[in-house]
């Protein structure tokens, strides 16, 4: 398939798990994309992958800085012309219920997730409003970000936060021609959740809480962005959509 011929997509959050894998999907499709993380080793290892023809362009943010943000924006813009795509990929995990939770790591956890997302969303929105194009955001929120899970306390709280940031921007920007989308994963095996996969009876509840059977590998979560990001998706905007095999549909059956 070549959805994206032609479109540059920017991609943060490149550097492993799901960003890495939209990245990969996104140069299969035929995009040119700019890969930024806050580790530049990893996303310069990663376009070393490529043979591409400079399709894939390695770049450092901080997207808490929103003066890196808009060095990132605006030079996207200069390398590749017209943007537009945007897949916000950037976050951390965070542990913590209300009773323990230092202010410290509820505001980290908050600046990197959700100030994040904002800071890259307003800075592509407008280069895009600058631009008269169109183009299509999708943000990763969770099943976190859906219904309530302990002992989460500020990751939920991020996360709700993207889902709802995403549903108001795509009211905001639609007469623009810019569609806003998110995807909820469920729980997928990365390296930051790879300490979650040593522990057999883990694993055996992982799978138990997925009706589909198994935790959810960062192709699936690629898959689903890719779709929203294209035309296939033009008539679909404010879709919080669950890629997480059934995890928050419902209580099971006793």
């Amino acid at each position: 398939m070549s959805r994206f011929d032609e479109k540059t997509i920017v991609v943060t959050g490149a550097g492993s798990g799901i960003g890495a894998a939209c990245v990969r999907r996104l140069l299969a499709e035929g995009a040119s994309v700019v890969a930024a993380d806050v580790r530049m080793e990893d996303v310069e290892q990663l376009a070393a992958e490529f043979d591409d023809g400079g399709r894939i362009h390695a770049a450092r943010v901080d997207v808490t800085d929103r003066e890196q943000v808009a060095g990132l924006i605006a030079g996207a813009a200069e390398r590749f012309g017209k943007l537009y795509g945007l897949v916000n990929s950037a976050g951390i995990r965070s542990v913590g219920n209300v009773l323990d939770l230092e202010p410290d790591a509820w505001r980290r956890v908050l600046s990197i997730n959700l100030d994040g997302t904002f800071n890259v969303c307003q800075a592509f929105a407008r280069a895009l409003r600058d631009a008269k194009s169109p183009g299509a955001i999708v943000n990763i929120t969770s099943g976190a970000g859906i219904v309530g899970i302990p002992n989460r306390l500020g990751y939920s709280a991020s996360k709700f936060g993207v889902s709802g940031i995403t549903k108001s921007m795509s009211l905001e920007l639609a007469s623009l021609g810019i569609r806003v989308n998110a995807v909820a994963p469920g729980m997928i095996r990365t390296a930051m959740t790879s300490s979650m996969f040593e522990d057999p009876e883990n694993v055996r509840k992982i799978r138990a809480a997925h009706p589909l059977g198994r935790a959810g590998e960062p192709e699936d979560i690629a898959a689903a962005i890719c779709f929203l990001l294209s035309a296939d998706a033009a008539f679909i905007t404010g879709v919080v959509l669950p890629v997480d095999g059934g995890n928050t549909v419902g209580i099971p059956s006793f």
